[in-house]
């Protein structure tokens, strides 16, 4: 899962770094009003393919414990499929826009333990062209093969269209087939070159695609 474009080590970290501070501009874009978690209906039990049970979700606006509580379910590598980086922690301000929610041009669904541990979370955020939006999605690795990630990009997805979003562009790890696959179910999926190891999905929400053998394997490797 690493990049091993060594030479383009120092050019991949700027990459990051523009990535984060368009993520912080398109945040900064968004009203400063506080959108609740959504109804009663919206808060779902469901039971796993493994027996055990998890609370889906909306993310409430300015939940940091909830942030907090994921991340750390995160390992190493895992983190860096996320972020790009190799992270120990998240610090205050990412943390802070992460938990930034407002039900509308940035959603986050996540995914709630028994122990009210937060162990999943995807997410869209509106960028540039009002009917696109970045995705993501991240499943601590102590829950990853029971169906949560692809759970959580089904209701993020459907939560996008209706808020009129119509394209998911999502930043991978061009090795990081599992959540590549579960993300090109969402719709039909382009995936550009491959660019220092990352590539770029462009995924058509107008669209549908039916299940294949082929993604629901890689849902229980990812999910």
């Amino acid at each position: 899962m690493l990049v091993r474009a060594v030479g383009r080590t120092v050019v991949l970290r700027e990459e990051c770094e523009l990535m984060l501070t368009r993520f912080e501009t398109e945040l900064a874009s968004i009203s400063d009003g506080v959108g609740d978690a959504g109804s009663p209906t919206d808060i779902e039990r469901v039971v796993l393919r493994d027996g055990s049970s998890v609370v889906i979700r909306p993310l409430a606006a300015g939940d940091e414990a909830a942030i907090a509580s994921w991340f750390a379910g995160l390992a190493a590598e895992t983190r860096y499929a996320r972020f790009f980086a190799f992270l120990k922690q998240l610090d205050h301000r990412t943390q802070s826009e992460l938990a930034r929610v407002d039900h509308f041009n940035h959603e986050a669904i996540a995914a709630v333990a028994s122990d009210g541990s937060t162990v999943g979370i995807a997410r869209y955020l509106r960028i540039g062209k009002p009917r696109s939006a970045e995705v993501a999605v991240a499943v601590a690795d102590a829950w990853r093969g029971r169906g949560i990630a692809s759970m959580l990009l089904e209701r993020v997805a459907t939560r996008a269209r209706a808020a009129g979003i119509e394209e998911f562009i999502a930043i991978c790890l061009a090795t990081n087939h599992a959540v590549i696959r579960l993300l090109s179910r969402l719709g039909a999926t382009t995936v550009g070159p491959s660019d220092a190891g990352v590539v770029e999905l462009r995924i058509d929400l107008k669209s549908t695609r039916p299940r294949s053998l082929l993604s629901r394997a890689a849902e229980r490797r990812a999910g």
